[in-house]
């Protein structure tokens, strides 16, 4: 609306000023007319049509300048609406004590800029809880979180914003050529991503061990085809396109890889954003059991889609020991 009120005043202004250019042109000429019909009359001509072209291209350079000026002001003050627009946070939790440290986390991080979080504390599977979460969030971007998480990056929400204008879906770690529904077995050079875990049994941590992939350099990487679910976060346009699979994925493994892909496969703009540092309770995932259930359903949902073998399966994972919280902020951030 602010736009369309600039507008309407900028372009009057023009257009009476082009109006009164016009007339006083054309009576400058008239007056020019009688004092000299018989004896200068093709010299004056030529003169009055030289200064009303002048006038004509003053005011047409005036008017686009002025247009410009208004576009140059919408296109701002959309970046600004992006940058300051609403973000649900997804939790699904059944302890209160995790969940009560990662929201003042959050509050932290957002500080002063908008955003919700959704707790989901009876969710039946992590596909049904955020899907019921977010059916109740009003975000223009979503975020999909663990409950034992810390985000260490003080940035942290003008990074997601920022990197959301230019992806779809972002993450901390995950792969460019996606084998099975562990996002880790293509191995290098497809698996990229920062991750820091607790050095000690303590929570939250002040020591942390922290793992990289492809490469130590802080960068975006496109490409992506699939994210660990850690955190996930996405613009409002995805998931009105894909939702979780709750029916393939009904416990609670394989909701990322499949969300994430399923993006990916959509067309859907996917990457790893290593200047994101968040720090993760968990450790190592368990791949056996009814994890390798999940796993088949995932291989059977995507045998179209998914290659035979990625790589040779060997992962360079470069490690940090016993970092403190500051020293990380200081290399990281």
């Amino acid at each position: 609306m602010q736009a369309d009120q600039t507008n309407a005043p900028a372009r009057s202004w023009v257009i009476r000023r082009i109006g009164f250019s016009v007339f006083w042109a054309c009576s400058a000429i008239a007056l020019a007319l009688c004092l000299l019909w018989q004896k200068y009359l093709p010299a004056v001509l030529i003169l009055a049509a030289l200064f009303l072209a002048g006038l004509i291209y003053r005011t047409a350079t005036r008017f686009a300048g002025i247009s410009q000026n208004l576009v140059d002001h919408g296109v701002a003050a959309n970046e600004t609406q992006k940058k300051d627009s609403l973000v649900s946070v997804i939790i699904c939790s059944v302890d209160p004590v995790k969940y009560e440290l990662v929201c003042s986390n959050l509050r932290e991080r957002f500080g002063d800029s908008p955003y919700e979080i959704i707790g989901i504390h009876d969710a039946k599977s992590l596909c049904e809880g955020y899907n019921r979460g977010i059916g109740k969030s009003r975000g223009d971007i979503l975020i999909f979180c663990h409950d034992d998480i810390e985000i260490i990056s003080p940035s942290f929400s003008s990074l997601v914003r920022t990197h959301l204008q230019t992806f779809d879906v972002i993450g901390c770690a995950g792969t460019s050529r996606l084998k099975d529904s562990k996002w880790m077995s293509s191995g290098d050079p497809y698996v990229h991503g920062v991750l820091a875990y607790p050095a000690a049994n303590a929570w939250p941590s002040d020591l942390f061990h922290v793992s990289v992939w492809g490469g130590p350099e802080l960068t975006q990487v496109k490409g992506i085809q699939a994210l660990d679910g850690f955190f996930i976060a996405a613009n409002r346009r995805v998931v009105d396109s894909v939702q979780f699979d709750e029916e393939t994925f009904d416990g609670f493994h394989g909701y990322d890889t499949d969300f994430t892909y399923a993006a990916f496969l959509h067309g859907f703009e996917v990457a790893v954003c290593k200047d994101i540092l968040i720090a993760h309770k968990s450790t190592v995932g368990d791949f056996e059991g009814v994890y390798k259930t999940y796993a088949s359903r995932f291989r059977e949902k995507y045998k179209d889609h998914l290659p035979e073998k990625a790589s040779d399966d060997t992962t360079v994972q470069v490690d940090f020991p016993y970092v403190s919280r500051a020293q990380m902020l200081k290399a990281w951030v």
